[in-house]
């Protein structure tokens, strides 16, 4: 890709359902250089960022408007375009013109941006390509909990139409890793840059004075708990463990709510309660603390005085958890699918499980805490975090859009 010139100064409009969404650190840099920035967003819960001029769709764009739609999440994702192209109306009509555009396009955001500022540089974010020949589909057919199976990738793949559009018609894409970039045909792959969301490496990072829990402390941490991310495989191998080792505790932090794909077992309302039931029916529930969500301070605390921290995730969007607690320096067990082996593959002190195997999970949450800590000659680490650097996903976000960004976070 050219260079392209970066300036200050600019009109930056960011498009994401729900603000701020992969965007907080861009937004906060560009508003910090000095560029207009507005977001236009339809939730928001309070959140702001300094600088950035936060805009809620509502009334016939706003999303209780899209929710009162019957209709599949393929229309619903046309319905929130022709929302947004309603935001785009106001802007134009208030003579406020954009020199570049950020949108997330799996939600539909960016949709008529051209038709509004064709001269607008476009970058189009990309989160998640439907590739029918992806591990996505492969990796567990038979989990039904799951509903991702190979007889669902022509529903699924319908869904690419609106995303093939903006991303055709932007000037850019962008996919923060090397996983989701090959999940584009190869004519896009090739004009989409990877620009990691970016972490900062100053508030995760190991503690100062190494302080553990003192006694065995496995932890969990997820934004919901559901099958996506190996929940129902992780609580099905607590028991052994837990009658195995009784002076150990077991911590899990997130939400009881499901953001993807699975249905809760019949009788339950989530798979929190399910999991409370069944740990509590196995006589091991005393061993168990719900921690909700936790504030920033205390969660990067709780990664800390973990002894190991379990990240289990389908072939699908690999967590931020994942990279933070590698940043705090914790031990880690995860899948072994390919989007975890791009960010931990030849870390020390991370092991890989097969977590659709019951019997292989339930022995290696036993035998991590048995294994020492592992050097790392080769600062894999510190290399693998510069790649996720504030600092370095800034530079990719300015090389792609043009704009001067501050980096002084």
């Amino acid at each position: 890709m050219p260079e392209i010139k970066t300036s200050q100064g600019q009109r930056l409009l960011i498009l994401h359902p729900n603000f701020p969404g992969q965007f907080k650190h861009l937004a906060k840099a560009a508003a910090s250089a000095g560029h207009d920035v507005r977001f236009l967003c339809q939730t928001h819960y309070n959140r702001s960022i300094p600088g950035v001029l936060r805009m809620k769709l509502k009334g016939s764009a706003g999303r209780e408007a899209l929710l009162q739609q019957a209709a599949s999440t393929l229309e619903q994702t046309k319905k929130l375009a022709e929302q947004y192209r309603l935001g785009f109306l106001s802007l134009q009509k208030a003579n406020w013109t954009p020199d570049v555009v950020v949108s997330h396009s799996g939600w539909g955001c960016g949709l008529f941006v051209k038709e509004f500022w064709p001269q607008c540089r476009h970058v189009a974010y990309l989160e998640w390509w439907f590739n029918p020949t992806s591990e996505f589909y492969r990796y567990d057919p038979e989990n039904l909990e799951l509903g991702i199976h190979p007889n669902a990738t022509c529903k699924h793949w319908l869904r690419n139409q609106p995303l093939a559009l903006e991303l055709s018609a932007a000037d850019a894409v962008v996919a923060p890793t090397a996983w989701q970039r090959q999940q584009l045909p190869v004519s896009q792959q090739e004009r989409c840059q990877i620009v990691h969301d970016g972490i900062d490496l100053q508030t995760f990072r190991p503690a100062a004075t190494p302080t553990h829990h003192p006694t065995p402390l496995l932890t969990y941490g997820t934004r919901g708990m559901e099958p996506i991310r190996g929940f129902p495989q992780f609580i099905r191998a607590l028991p052994k463990l837990l009658h195995e080792r009784p002076d150990l505790t077991v911590e899990v932090a997130g939400e009881d709510s499901s953001n993807y794909s699975g249905s809760p077992p019949k009788g339950f309302k989530s798979w929190g309660t399910w999991a409370q039931r069944f740990l509590g029916d196995h006589g091991v529930a005393e061993q168990m603390h719900w921690l909700g969500h936790l504030p920033l301070t205390r969660y990067v605390d709780w990664l800390q005085r973990s002894w190991c921290h379990v990240y289990l995730t389908h072939p699908f969007v690999a967590s931020w958890s994942l990279v933070e607690a590698l940043s705090c320096g914790t031990r880690l067990l995860v899948s072994d699918v390919a989007p975890v082996r791009e960010f931990c593959e030849g870390q020390p002190n991370v092991s890989f499980v097969d977590h659709r195997n019951a019997a292989e999970l339930s022995l290696q949450l036993g035998q991590v805490f048995l294994a020492k800590p592992q050097p790392d000659p080769a600062n894999r680490r510190q290399q693998l975090l510069q790649r996720c650097s504030l600092a370095s996903s800034l530079n990719g976000w300015s090389l792609v859009s043009g704009l001067k960004l501050t980096t002084n976070h």
